[in-house]
């Protein structure tokens, strides 16, 4: 009896419901350093540093010597989803702030974001964060336009107007 009281009281996630609830929790998460357990880095710098301290030694001397570009598609659902999901990209947190301040809106482009510019940090290559920054918004005004080119007119309708 004991054992289902226990589990019973745990009750179900209460998700935020609408864009204020939404919008609340994303203002509560920005401000934790930690969510559900897990360190949250507050800029790059803490980012370099939980990624050092997480990835095995094996890990970090592969991650290094591999070219970027094989590393930024390769990693995109491994290492990447792994950032996404325990730093909390979807729901906010503050290194989902520090990055939509630096102009970085959309998870992808984060989750890429983080790990170009992790592998510059282990090679000791210039970061270049404002060329990065520029690149992802070009490439996000690129996507805006093609789906506004995709989009289909279903009805045009013109009226007279009435002088009045």
């Amino acid at each position: 009896m004991f054992i289902s009281l226990s589990s019973y009281s745990q009750g179900e996630a209460v998700f935020p419901k609408g864009e204020k609830g939404y919008e609340a929790q994303y203002q509560r998460n920005i401000k934790k350093s930690r969510i559900n357990g897990v360190y949250i880095p507050a800029n790059l710098e803490e980012a370099f540093k939980e990624l050092d301290d997480l990835s095995p030694e094996q890990s970090k001397v592969k991650f290094t010597n591999a070219p970027e570009e094989i590393i930024a598609k390769k990693l995109h659902f491994g290492l990447g989803r792994w950032i996404s999901v325990y730093w909390n990209f979807i729901e906010g947190s503050r290194y989902v702030e520090y990055l939509r301040q630096l102009g970085i809106t959309d998870p992808d482009h984060m989750i890429q974001f983080t790990i170009v510019s992790y592998h510059r940090y282990k090679n000791n290559s210039p970061l270049n964060v404002e060329a990065q920054v520029e690149a992802y918004k070009i490439l996000r005004e690129e996507k805006r336009q093609e789906l506004l080119n995709r989009r289909e007119l279903i009805h045009q309708e013109k009226r007279p107007i009435s002088k009045g």
